[in-house]
């Protein structure tokens, strides 16, 4: 399996552009899977200079619906005309993003033409296998202690906000060649929750890569601790780590799993 990184918050090659989002191609031996899309069109930019021809993606995965993950779909969809977008339908529901200052749209720019790209939609709301040994898992449950409230990530009821559940969000496991590996978006159901239904539906021993945004950034130190003790129960052989990270978080990580954790910027290449 080969993981690129399309774009990212930050890049690892000069020449790429970068923004706040996150795309990730995955290439199997019989499947390309694209998963999150980057905030605009820059995705094609960076594939075509990493000579990544995305008419040859099979299927789309959005994680979530956030402008950073989704906005580059539209444009995707320009340029291919067979691949199959997996999203949950919750993921198009309003969400915002607030402070004591203001209250920001988050959620999916391209929202209210969903129409115009509907027959390219497959919604789930239960795990379904895509190809041989790829598999999309939704319903992340929580583990006690473990559960994650967004204060700043909320959804609209009526006049009011209430904190986003992210019940929508997806995440992709592949195992080829007996090296499983976990692709997220954000982790906003929290990484260790993650980890746990994966062990669950799966009983994996270790895990390859786990590649992402764990959403750490802006949380205190003992939030932090929490998690990576969280996952003691679990054999990771390698982090790829980026976008709503955050530097405290992976430098914590980094101390937690020495030689094990990678910053995974734009144009980077993993091989598993």
């Amino acid at each position: 399996m080969k993981l690129t990184t399309l774009i990212e918050n930050k890049q690892v090659i000069k020449q790429l552009k970068c923004e706040h989002g996150l795309s990730f191609l995955l290439q199997t031996n019989g499947c390309t899977v694209l998963f999150d899309t980057g905030q605009s069109d820059k995705l094609l930019h960076n594939a075509q200079l990493l000579g990544v021809n995305l008419s040859d993606v099979d299927y789309v995965v959005l994680s979530h619906g956030h402008y950073d993950h989704t906005g580059g779909l539209p444009h995707f969809l320009e340029i291919n005309s067979t691949a199959k977008v997996i999203v949950h339908p919750h993921a198009f529901k309003q969400r915002f993003s607030q402070s004591p200052q203001m209250v920001k749209e988050n959620g999916i720019g391209w929202r209210k033409n969903i129409e115009r790209y509907s027959n390219r939609f497959l919604f789930i709301e239960e795990d379904i296998e895509l190809a041989d040994n790829i598999w999309i898992l939704t319903n992340i449950k929580a583990q006690e202690g473990f559960e994650v409230i967004n204060d700043k990530l909320v959804t609209k009821i009526d006049e009011g906000y209430i904190p986003d559940t992210f019940d929508d969000e997806l995440v992709l496991v592949a195992n080829e060649n007996n090296n499983p590996i976990i692709i997220c978006g954000c982790a906003h159901t929290g990484i260790v929750n993650i980890l746990h239904q994966v062990k669950q539906r799966f009983n994996y021993s270790e895990i390859s890569l786990i590649a992402g945004g764990m959403h750490l950034k802006g949380k205190e130190e003992t939030e932090i601790s929490k998690v990576i003790n969280g996952l003691a129960p679990f054999k990771v052989k390698q982090w790829a780590l980026n976008h709503c990270t955050g530097k405290p978080a992976f430098e914590q990580f980094d101390t937690a799993f020495p030689e094990k954790v990678v910053y995974c910027g734009g144009g980077m290449v993993i091989e598993v």
